[in-house]
């Protein structure tokens, strides 16, 4: 029986912050109360609806987790994973340099913001966030929170969006500015070519990232109705557009630092895709579309030497989006509370979000010599 059950080889904890694994995110199951999560190790708690864990000092360095799931005819799934946790004074009196590169849900201004925030506390590297705007699409301030990421965007758009009169508007993204092209993209001998280093010198002040987080691919599959077609999308509008540009960026910054992210898998509520989609896409079907996602950027991670930034994991799909009061039916004096946003979290899923980004970051900069580039 195969319940799509996917657990990351590694998983990043910082001391002193919780740590989850929310059962329902792990496995393509319609109804996971009809199975019982079992987790082997010595640190932690199993709740109903996750393992939870926050790291003291004496936890630093490398445990093995074991997890697995049972229904009544007996285990279905198993897997291991290695917990890896970072010092709370991970990269103190180190600069870090980081550009995310995304999608909707990395330029809002909940998400940029929560990661800035976290690196604001004592005990961690000075944070250097490059980009073009700030999260919100709102002007880089000083020392202030940065990014790259236009809503609706997808690995390949950064390479096909090349001028404003191409443009689309979805209709989807109100805040996103329809006017702007890929700024990476710059027009050499009469065509438009993937140019780092020129965007680093007009965007960035010519520093260079020690890493990149890249949160992509959501929107290059979420429309496929069944497999084949998200295997389709996948294979045109996902994969080679992320090796050309992981190949470009590392070209120019050989010893960048990639992330990529698996992101949570949206709303635990059908409400919240019938609010945002209608009949385009269900619950159902997005948690297999994510699911095919994520095993893709496993699978190829070695081939392609980046890390994966398990914030799907860690992440409560049932209470971190938005909700809203409206009549149970047409004419109803009775107001029920429904999920607003599928895939867009409140501030507080974001914070929630950003705390697996900062695992990672903080495990890259307590491993890695960085910054002699930019001095």
């Amino acid at each position: 029986m195969n319940i799509g059950l996917l657990m990351p080889k590694m998983i990043y904890a910082v001391v002193g912050h919780e740590i989850n694994i929310y059962f329902k995110n792990i496995v393509t199951v319609i109804n996971t109360d009809n199975y019982a999560f079992e987790v082997e190790s010595q640190f932690g708690r199993t709740d109903a609806e996750r393992w939870h864990w926050i790291p003291s000092v004496d936890d630093v360095g490398e445990h093995v987790l074991r997890l697995s799931v049972w229904n009544d005819d007996g285990k279905v799934a198993e897997s291991e994973s290695i917990l890896a946790v970072s010092p709370a004074d991970a990269g103190v009196g180190k600069e870090l340099f980081l550009l995310e590169i995304g999608a909707s849900c990395m330029v809002g201004d909940g998400h940029g913001n929560a990661l800035w925030e976290l690196f604001q506390a004592s005990g961690n590297p000075k944070l250097t966030m490059l980009g073009s705007h700030a999260p919100g699409y709102k002007e880089v301030q000083p020392g202030g929170p940065a990014n790259e990421a236009y809503g609706g965007w997808n690995w390949r758009t950064f390479f096909d969006k090349v001028q404003s009169s191409n443009l689309d508007n979805d209709g989807l993204h109100p805040k996103r500015p329809h006017d702007v092209p890929s700024p990476f993209m710059f027009k050499e001998n009469g065509a438009f070519v993937f140019d780092f280093a020129k965007y680093l010198d007009k965007y960035c002040g010519g520093k260079r990232p020690d890493a990149v987080m890249f949160e992509l691919g959501v929107n290059g599959l979420f429309i496929a109705k069944n497999d084949e077609e998200a295997r389709w999308y996948l294979d045109n509008n996902i994969l080679p557009y992320m090796k050309r540009m992981m190949a470009e960026i590392r070209r120019v910054t050989p010893d960048v630092k990639f992330g990529v992210e698996l992101i949570p898998p949206g709303s635990s509520s059908q409400d919240a895709f019938g609010a945002n989609y209608g009949t385009q896409q269900s619950r159902r079907r997005w948690l297999i579309n994510a699911y095919l996602l994520h095993k893709c950027y496993m699978d190829i991670a070695d081939e392609l030497q980046y890390d994966l930034v398990p914030a799907y994991i860690n992440y409560d799909c049932d209470r971190n989006y938005p909700r809203k009061s409206a009549p149970a039916f047409e004419g109803s004096e009775t107001m029920v509370e429904r999920v607003a946003n599928a895939l867009h979290p409140t501030f507080e899923g974001y914070r929630q979000w950003a705390d697996s980004e900062f695992f990672w970051l903080k495990h890259i900069v307590s491993s890695v010599e960085l910054q002699a580039k930019n001095k």
